[in-house]
């Protein structure tokens, strides 16, 4: 048995495309090497890994970096497989909205077809299937886009630009455990990284957030959703009033937060971080900063490590300054 790092299931739920299998593709070979830090089984995966890469991941994890390139025998793990009509709806960011929406965690957002449409600025218009920020479209700016999506069904949910302060998450690993972290974005809401410090709110703030974690849970169990999962939030600015927006989007799969806390807990680790950046970024690895991807992958990986929040939070500043 192996592993398969399947990062590309969600997109095919929502391309209309017939049976899923399980594949060694550039998607999935931008992020397969984490496996190698937090499973015992080997990685499904036909790429052919550089023997300098493959000595610097041994040396560095203290364990052999095994690979099976066998589809057969590999389990997805980065995201469940089930009926696919279910798991396009336990992905789908409409299914969250509703669920803001209805429960009054959502006041200003709303759903749009071609029926109803009626554009305006200073709003996102976001795609039910898009990861990582990356159907995130603002009028008129991406008019075009937003046109051709309604011509052709789709539904898009409409709400605020909002000024957004912090973006953070809830990892719920079970019903009694829950991991809060701070998620690094940047202006067009793309992931960027994510630092494992609690988020700093009132208790009031706290005592919302915590309501909505519980309701947002009961909701997608009901769904068929299994642990664990991950609900984004952000605090945002309303005139000089800095608000809490509960419920952004849900993620019912492991998530690079998940990812960042089991690195956490491979390394042991008393803060950490992992931040995601571009090739240009590489640099050698230090005491306090691990590279895990290879070199070639277009998303350099690193994973940081610190005393204290604050070394944590300048250690994150000085990769992502300018890049």
């Amino acid at each position: 048995m192996s592993w398969a790092f399947n990062a590309d299931y969600e997109s095919f739920i929502f391309s209309g495309k017939g049976d899923y299998k399980i594949s060694s593709n550039k998607i999935n070979q931008e992020f397969e090497y984490f496996i190698h830090f937090l499973e015992s089984e080997p990685l499904f995966s036909t790429k052919r890994y550089d023997p300098e890469y493959i000595k610097n991941i041994q040396s560095l994890s203290g364990k052999e970096f095994l690979v099976e390139g066998d589809p057969s025998r590999a389990k997805p793990w980065w995201c469940a497989i089930g009926e696919k009509e279910n798991d396009r709806l336990l992905h789908s960011k409409i299914t969250s909205t509703r669920f803001a929406m209805l429960t009054g965690y959502e006041k200003q957002a709303s759903l749009v077809s071609a029926l109803n449409f009626s554009p305006k600025e200073n709003f996102l218009y976001k795609m039910e299937g898009e990861l990582s920020g990356r159907g995130h479209l603002q009028w008129p700016l991406n008019e075009s886009k937003i046109k051709r999506l309604l011509e052709e069904g789709h539904t898009l949910i409409e709400e605020p630009l909002r000024k957004r302060t912090r973006d953070f998450s809830a990892l719920v690993l079970n019903d009694k455990k829950w991991i809060f972290y701070r998620n690094l974005v940047d202006e067009k809401f793309q992931y960027k990284g994510t630092l494992l410090i609690e988020p700093e709110m009132t208790l009031a703030q706290r005592a919302e957030y915590e309501l909505a974690i519980r309701a947002l849970t009961k909701h997608y169990l009901s769904l068929g959703a299994d642990y664990p999962f991950s609900i984004d939030s952000y605090f945002y600015l309303e005139g000089d009033e800095e608000k809490i927006c509960a419920v952004s989007e849900v993620n019912v799969r492991k998530t690079m937060g998940y990812v960042a806390w089991r690195l956490k807990e491979f390394f042991q680790a008393k803060y950490a971080g992992l931040l995601l950046l571009g090739q240009e970024a590489r640099t050698q690895s230090s005491e306090q900063a691990f590279f895990l991807s290879p070199t070639q992958n277009r998303f350099q990986s690193v994973f940081i490590t610190a005393g204290g929040a604050e070394e944590l939070m300048s250690l994150s500043d000085s990769f992502t300054r300018n890049r």
